[in-house]
């Protein structure tokens, strides 16, 4: 982390930083502009972005090394955004079986993946570290999928998203484990022969003070942490929260990594401390943009060390990996899922829906690498695994659009010998498949939000409140209703509160400019909700209907129309009583 600081000073100095940063980036947009339009992910884009711009190619960055501490900060970004993810109310509730699935079809895939591997000539421990790393699947770009086709809230999308976060959790561990992996094989650095060996009391010291270092930062985010973004959420703009939350997520990873532990491992605290503070989903849009760029620069860094000719030269072994490693994965989460209650044909569309590498994969394998544990033929092993990690990506959103289709035999299964199955439980089952209830998001809870949230929660709908008045969330949540802190222009936000399955969205804020941002999101993301928007002017109106919006009141309008009523009331109840006053007369 702290090497980041020379190398920005460097590019400050010489511009090669740079110059090679923009190149990364230009090339990556450029690549990824034309995956894009052939409908394939962008990850393999920026992987063949490295390898073609990169030295061992065209060479126009002909060293990577300048770009290493960019890429470090990318993988401390997305163990932070994987903290972020993990709800833990999550972990209190029936989901805690549904991610059962996915830590133990990750612990057979890396189990029976070690022997697989040792057959095409690795060691052991280098066979290992590759089955580890291959049983990652991609969240990046399953859930984008799952998110765009609306199947996220369906049971095969729950179970595939409890076992996605299963494996982001298990990176963690993974990371952690590469230099015992080292260890092992004896790959490890060499201590310097005048170096004092380390006493047994010093190891006790150092692991208490890193405990001890780990409980105060628990502590920090349970009591004081909660409270500082509370005020820092004050500032309607939230560049101050998002500057706070950035410099709690480095802190953590500068701290851990001073204490000896991994940078990593600090991140991933970090974030999942803010993700039981009201403020994560805000946070996380925040945050997704400045992740996916280093998301960017990270892949096409390690694009740079790849040697196409190598990957070329052993497209058969990149052929077999890709059936080894998807096979294995449908057949070890298919299974799984199967034996923990899930009906088959959902576990074979869960199967084949997870049945890629990921992103995650090249990152464990960057760390073994850099651990020393593909000895001299690591340029060859990491070669092949970006191969997998390419071939596995670009065939997956054909595989999930097609999963019913290609797991159609798992139809004809039994049911799982667990009768009473533990994957489900009754209240999430009756979640997902509940479509009595109608889904509201109310955006702002203002006089005009509440009086609208309360009619319709009366109505038997089911309400999700939207505000970025902290004190208003908090509030509302302390009542038991359903609040989310954020901008509901915030793509993030908008996933949170369930818009992509939300029956309607009213967006009663008074911030016109918002309502045709939102509008315009929100149709993106669903084009079958009803959106009410409400609007000062008329020209608002045209506006916000062009961009989706079904209904809009107008404010001069309405006000209008129910200043024009209230008169006409009153007048007409004095033309009523008048001639009675007469006739007394």
């Amino acid at each position: 982390m702290l090497d980041l600081i020379p190398t920005l000073a460097a590019a400050a100095g010489d511009g090669a930083v740079m110059r090679d940063l923009l190149i990364i980036l230009a090339t990556a947009a450029f690549v990824s502009l034309a995956f894009r339009r052939l409908k394939i992910a962008t990850i393999p884009g920026y992987l063949i972005a490295g390898a073609i711009f990169g030295p061992k190619a065209i060479g126009l960055v002909r060293d990577s090394s300048s770009i290493e501490s960019i890429s470090h900060v990318a993988i401390v970004l997305l163990m932070f955004g994987i903290g972020m993810h993990l709800d833990r109310r999550d972990l209190r509730s029936g989901f805690v079986p549904i991610l059962a699935v996915g830590m133990i079809s990750t612990g057979l895939t890396a189990l029976f993946g070690t022997p697989i591997a040792m057959l095409f000539g690795l060691d052991p421990t280098a066979a290992a570290a590759v089955a580890i790393a291959m049983s990652m699947s991609s969240t990046a770009v399953v859930l984008r999928i799952l998110q765009r086709r609306r199947q996220l809230r369906q049971l095969h999308g729950r179970i595939a998203f409890g076992t996605l976060l299963s494996q982001d959790l298990a990176v963690v561990a993974a990371i952690a484990f590469m230099p015992v992996l080292a260890n092992l094989s004896g790959s490890a650095a060499v201590p310097e022969p005048d170096a004092e060996p380390t006493s047994v009391l010093s190891i006790i010291a150092s692991a208490l003070i890193s405990i001890g270092a780990v409980g105060l930062m628990i502590l920090f985010g349970n009591y004081v942490l909660p409270r500082l973004l509370a005020e820092a959420a004050k500032d309607t703009s939230h560049e101050l929260l998002l500057v706070c939350s950035a410099a709690v997520g480095l802190g953590a990873a500068v701290l851990t990594g001073a204490l000896g532990l991994s940078p990593e491992l600090g991140a991933f605290l970090a974030g999942f401390l803010l993700a039981g503070t009201p403020f994560k989903h805000q946070l996380s849009g925040q945050i997704g943009p400045m992740r996916d760029l280093f998301m960017a620069v990270f892949f096409t860094a390690v694009g740079l060390g790849l040697d196409l000719s190598v990957m070329l030269e052993l497209w058969w072994v990149v052929l077999l990996g890709v059936i080894a490693v998807m096979s294995l994965k449908s057949l070890t989460i298919g299974i799984t899922a199967w034996l923990l209650g899930t009906p088959p044909i959902v576990a074979g569309v869960v199967a084949v829906s997870l049945a890629q590498a990921g992103e995650f994969s090249l990152v464990i394998a960057g760390v073994a690498k850099t651990n020393g544990l593909f000895g001299e033929q690591a340029e060859r092993i990491m070669a092949i695994l970006i191969g997998i990690v390419f071939v596995s990506l670009v065939l997956t959103p054909t595989m999930i659009a097609r999963a019913k289709f290609i797991a159609g035999f798992s139809a004809a299964f039994p049911r799982s010998p667990l009768r009473r199955g533990v994957v489900i439980s009754q209240e999430i089952q009756h979640e997902i498949e509940s479509d009595s209830v109608k889904s509201v998001v109310v955006a702002g809870f203002g006089p005009v939000g509440r009086v609208v949230a309360d009619k319709l929660a009366h109505a038997g709908c089911q309400i999700t409140i939207v505000e970025i008045n902290p004190e208003t969330v908090r509030k509302q949540s302390s009542i038991g209703r359903r609040v989310i802190f954020g901008d509901i222009t915030n793509e993030e936000v908008l996933h949170s509160a369930g818009v992509t399955n939300a029956d309607a969205v009213l967006l009663t804020m008074p911030d016109d400019e918002a309502v045709l941002r939102a509008t315009r999101h929100i149709r993106e993301l669903n084009s079958t909700a009803f959106i009410a928007a409400r609007t000062h002017y008329l020209s608002g109106a045209f506006l916000a209907k062009e961009v989706g919006a079904n209904v809009v009141t107008v404010e001069e309008l309405a006000t209008a129309d129910t200043m024009a009523k209230q008169v006409q009331d009153y007048l007409g109840s004095s033309v009523e009583e008048e001639p009675e006053d007469q006739g007394d007369d």
